[in-house]
């Protein structure tokens, strides 16, 4: 499969491709380079809809990673293309899309956002999103040390809704994770976090019991 995706990445004439309209459909093709053969396309139609996607090809994690290194050499010179393309490729949402979103943003140069990169995610945010996928670019984050926001931050994500308050607490589970003791203020963000996903119930069962 990694043999398919790098012919097409390297045949592609990318110099002709730097506006989301034409990037989009070719990431969307390039997807399709690293789906396993034999997948069952019954198991992938079952995830997109109830992920709520707007497609699910089962690309692997390693395939995706691969596109999004081509992705931030080859535009390295041109980060605005990439910092237009990120917030597209959460609109768009297909599950390859959410998993590209976040190991494009984890390891772009932090230096390109004006605002703390939390913010940027936050950001791109709808009303209703797949926990599951904003708790995956919350670990993309932290995995690449990108410093959690502040107190000051937290608070003003918790009072924009529902969505922002969750994107808290798995803020806050990445602290969690590493073994930090979490502060007070910090456990009543927890306590208080809205929403009746089993996975958010499980993350606050095990933050505030721990």
């Amino acid at each position: 499969m990694s043999s398919n995706l790098d012919d097409f990445l390297s045949e592609t004439d990318w110099s002709k491709i730097n506006t989301n309209k034409k990037l989009l459909p070719i990431l969307r093709e390039a997807y399709t380079c690293g789906v396993p053969a034999m997948i069952a396309k019954s198991l992938t139609d079952r995830l997109k809809d109830a992920g709520k996607y707007e497609f699910y090809l089962g690309t692997p994690p390693k395939e995706l990673r691969t596109i999004a290194s081509f992705l931030i050499t080859y535009f390295n010179e041109k980060p605005k293309i990439i910092l237009n393309l990120l917030p597209a490729l959460w609109k768009r949402h297909g599950r390859e899309d959410a998993i590209l979103y976040g190991i494009i943003l984890a390891n772009i140069n932090p230096i390109l956002f004006p605002e703390n990169i939390w913010l940027f995610f936050a950001n791109s945010l709808r009303q209703q999103e797949p926990a599951d996928d904003m708790l995956s670019v919350c670990e993309e984050l932290a995995r690449a040390k990108h410093e959690l926001p502040p107190r000051e931050t937290l608070e003003k994500l918790c009072k924009r809704g529902l969505i922002f308050h969750q994107l808290v607490l798995f803020i806050l589970f990445q602290k969690h994770k590493k073994g930090e003791e979490l502060l007070d203020y910090e456990l009543k963000f927890i306590e208080n976090c809205p929403g009746d996903h089993d996975l958010i119930n499980r993350l606050k069962t095990r933050m505030i019991n721990n």
